[in-house]
């Protein structure tokens, strides 16, 4: 019960709020090896034992500013077919994904298997990172399967299908996927879900 008193007290958020502003700022200047216990201190003007009161750990920390920076595709317009919007939302994602620094060295970050001790920010993050991607593609998929556009399938699997080989590409430096690359892979991914009327 009582850090539910604790989180709405204004005092607390405000020191929280601080802390995270200049995470992020040193996030944005200088990667994650720029958010140190000194530089977030010092850069906030809040006292070392209020952060480690807020965040247990300087990766809960990181975290925390990451899951506040975190870019989100633009969902597609729902009018469109699905290969239209499947289309849609990798060209976004892909974009984000290859060109906004922030989402590599977040994912790079992750890869390395940061906080995997269960650390709650490291887990609000992991979420984070999961609903951003995966949502606006699961809202598409369900939407195909329930008019039977699209065979059902296994939805982790499709966004690993869908989302995961840029990923890749972009942690371990392969070159970086084009328009027509993104249509092939919807396109791959389609044709594994074809309706078995069809022929």
């Amino acid at each position: 019960m009582g850090s539910m008193s604790s989180t709405t007290d204004p005092r607390r958020a405000r020191s929280r709020g601080k802390l995270l502003d200049a995470a992020a700022d040193l996030l944005v200047s200088g990667g994650a090896a720029a958010v140190t216990v000194e530089a977030v201190t010092r850069l906030s003007g809040v006292a070392r034992t209020t952060l480690y009161r807020n965040f247990p750990s300087t990766d809960s920390l990181i975290a925390a500013a990451f899951r506040r920076l975190l870019p989100t595709p633009e969902p597609p317009p729902a009018d469109l077919p699905v290969r239209d919007q499947l289309i849609h939302l990798c060209t976004d994602l892909t974009r984000l994904v290859q060109t906004v620094p922030m989402q590599q060295s977040m994912l790079g970050w992750l890869a390395m298997g940061r906080g995997a001790s269960d650390d709650d920010e490291v887990g609000e993050l992991r979420r984070g990172v999961v609903d951003t991607y995966a949502a606006p593609l699961h809202e598409v998929l369900s939407a195909a399967e329930a008019d039977g556009s699209l065979a059902p399938g296994d939805r982790d699997l499709a966004v690993g299908q869908l989302a995961g080989p840029v990923v890749l590409a972009r942690i371990i430096g392969l070159r970086p996927y084009t328009p027509e690359d993104v249509e092939r892979l919807v396109d791959d991914f389609l044709r594994g879900r074809q309706p078995k009327s069809q022929p």
